[in-house]
Order: C-alpha cells, then sequence, then structure tokens
C-alpha cells in the first residue's frame, strides 16, 4: 500500500470509529497540492492541515472537536496541548496502526481526548 492508499485507508477506519463513539458531522480537510493562507497578528504562514495540525474537525455533544489522525504513531502531544491551551478547543489525536500484538496485523482505531 503506498502512502496515500494507508491515508485513506486509516482514514475511513478513523471516521468509522468516531461516527461509533458518538462523534457526529465529520469533515477532514483534503489534502492538496495548493496551500491555505492563515493570517495571525503577528506573522502569516502557509498551512497543509488545518493550522499544520489537524486534519479535519468533528462535534461531539454539540460541540466542535479539532481531528488529528496518523498511522502507526501517536501524533506529538505537545503542539496538540500548546494549541488548546491559547485557544479553549477539544481535540481528538487518532492513532490506526497494524504495529501492535493487540492488532494481530489488522489496522485499528486509537484515540486519546484533550480537552
Amino acid at each position: 500500500m503506498n502512502n496515500r492508499q494507508r491515508m485513506r485507508t486509516s482514514n475511513q477506519l478513523a471516521i468509522k470509529d468516531l461516527l461509533q463513539t458518538g462523534y457526529d458531522d465529520i469533515w477532514l480537510k483534503p489534502h492538496t497540492a495548493r496551500n491555505d493562507m492563515v493570517y495571525c497578528q503577528d506573522r502569516k504562514y502557509l498551512a497543509t492541515d488545518l493550522w499544520n495540525l489537524f486534519d479535519g474537525i468533528c462535534f461531539a455533544n454539540h460541540r466542535p472537536h479539532f481531528i488529528q489522525i496518523k498511522t502507526n504513531a501517536w501524533a506529538s502531544e505537545g503542539p496538540i496541548k500548546k494549541f488548546l491551551k491559547t485557544h479553549y478547543i477539544d481535540a481528538v489525536s487518532i492513532n490506526v496502526t497494524n504495529k501492535l500484538k493487540s492488532c494481530n496485523g489488522k489496522y485499528k482505531v486509537f484515540s486519546r481526548e484533550y480537552k
């Protein structure tokens, strides 16, 4: 499986898991050749993901949650916690992997919530 196929498969497994655990209205930002311009008070920068950190947005209990999806690894907690500390939002970090013994070679979805 190439990287793009693995990303699509991981995203579909993550979406299925999010829906089963009560998240709704899931939107994932497409990765394209074009970047979005993000404007800040003191700078501007190009972003492939939402703020170069999140892959999408979903809702749980009528509150937005930003989504970070990785394959075979957990996303670094530092940037997520730093972003949440200044922006007061909730986030879900998802690891879709087949590398753990408990996976038996099949992809499984693991998630962590940050508030």
